[in-house]
């Protein structure tokens, strides 16, 4: 995908995923009230639903395990799975699926989406490696993989900051089938790269205050280029800089395939290839990392300004027939009908205070315009907060007020900034 990139005694037992060997506690038999057992699957879920929501999880779990084998279904051991793995009791999570499996029942996708979710959320040292052979067993269980349990495998490696085997995981991904990234997924790595720049910034404030890095392994970055233990302090400041830059234009990299594997599928969909759709948070996380960076990445951070025209507008095109239109913003090409926030104030100001900073004055009120012309109805609750504002943008590009007026003081600037350069 992406280009090369330099990437309880007798209630304890224990539990074998692969090579990694984990303990678990048995779950609970025993329940604080009684309840009615219910015979039927259906109800069954029910009930663990009532009374798992009521804060009694062991309760709900002992439910289940008391019940019949007949009146229970793999919905109900996904439903106590799930419970346990968004609570991050990964070693519950596994004895579960042992359970599961031990009364026949097959996993499902759902299920390992759960037990992914579990490393993720878990505090095991062992999480990635359980993590890893949970996805490699889906096969051995003859369940094929999809996005969905790919992007859980990332997410585990992005909770344990794991940036290196998270991009080599993306790298393997197919660009159509079930396996096709999704928007997630490129969120997922996007995240993991800002996060990425920010931990490198620390250590970079550290060591410009003379001070040794004594980061956990945990929160260590992942280094493009690692840093021996004799390398000078100027060696070491002049590296962590290098990742940093490294890191940021793996971030505009991530980006850059995003865009294209969009547009691609949005007039080229397999059958097979889920369509990508536009989010602000993706947006959100590149433009922040744009504005960690300017400072000292300056001409990497301004790409920004592209990649601010090309999802909004304000950018031109020329035709086979030499006609100079105005092209059409990915976000519009990309928008769904109100599954995903395409705009919102976050993103105006993150992408204003950019071009600000860069002193692109014509980028925002192009960009205002733009949004007015293709997000009416999302600009309208954001007007009060951000027309003054373009107003004084406006005037500080030295252009009219009259929208009608500015084709020729756009050319009359446009020369004469060409004249300073």
């Amino acid at each position: 995908m992406l280009w090369s990139i330099a990437t309880v005694f007798r209630n304890v037992r224990s539990y074998s995923t692969g090579s990694v060997q984990v303990k678990r506690r048995a779950l609970p038999t025993t329940t604080s009230i009684e309840y009615t057992i219910p015979d039927d699957p259906y109800l069954l879920a029910k009930k663990f639903q009532q009374v798992s929501q009521s804060g009694k999880l062991d309760d709900a779990v002992a439910i289940v395990m008391q019940a019949k084998t007949r009146g229970q279904s793999p919905i109900v051991w996904n439903l106590v799975i799930s419970s346990y793995a968004r609570l991050g009791r990964l070693s519950r999570a596994l004895r579960a699926f042992s359970e599961m499996r031990r009364r026949g029942f097959p996993p499902t996708q759902t299920t390992f989406t759960a037990l992914l979710q579990a490393c993720a959320l878990g505090d095991s040292d062992k999480a990635v490696d359980i993590a890893e052979q949970t996805y490699k067993s889906m096969d051995t269980f003859g369940v094929k993989p999809s996005i969905i349990n790919v992007n859980g495998l990332l997410s585990v490696y992005q909770r344990k900051h794991d940036m290196k085997k998270a991009l080599e995981c993306f790298n393997e991904l197919p660009s159509v089938g079930r396996r096709a990234p999704s928007l997630a997924t490129y969120t997922i790595l996007a995240s993991m790269c800002r996060r990425q720049i920010s931990v490198l910034y620390e250590e970079l404030a550290q060591l410009k205050n003379g001070h040794s890095t004594d980061q956990k392994t945990s929160d260590q970055p992942f280094h493009f280029v690692s840093i021996e233990e004799n390398t000078s302090h100027s060696q070491r400041i002049a590296i962590v800089r290098h990742n940093i830059r490294q890191t940021f234009t793996t971030l505009l990299d991530i980006w850059a395939t995003y865009a294209s594997d969009a547009e691609h599928r949005a007039t080229n969909l397999d059958s097979d290839t889920d369509r990508l759709y536009f989010d602000t948070r993706l947006l959100k996380v590149v433009l922040k990392a744009c504005h960690s960076v300017y400072e000292d990445e300056r001409p990497l951070a301004r790409k920004g300004f592209n990649i601010i025209a090309h999802v909004y507008g304000g950018t031109k095109r020329v035709d086979e027939n030499g006609v100079v239109t105005n092209s059409v913003p990915l976000a519009v090409l990309l928008q769904s009908n109100d599954e995903h926030v395409v705009l919102d104030a976050d993103v105006v100001e993150l992408a204003i205070g950019l071009c600000d900073r860069g002193k692109r004055y014509m980028n925002i009120v192009r960009l205002w315009a733009s949004l007015n012309e293709h997000f009416a109805r999302e600009v309208e609750p954001l007007r009060r907060r951000f027309e003054s504002e373009v107003q004084e943008f406006t005037e500080l590009a030295n252009l009219p007020n009259d929208p009608t007026q500015r084709k020729a003081p756009k050319m009359t600037m446009f020369r004469k900034r060409r004249a300073l350069m």
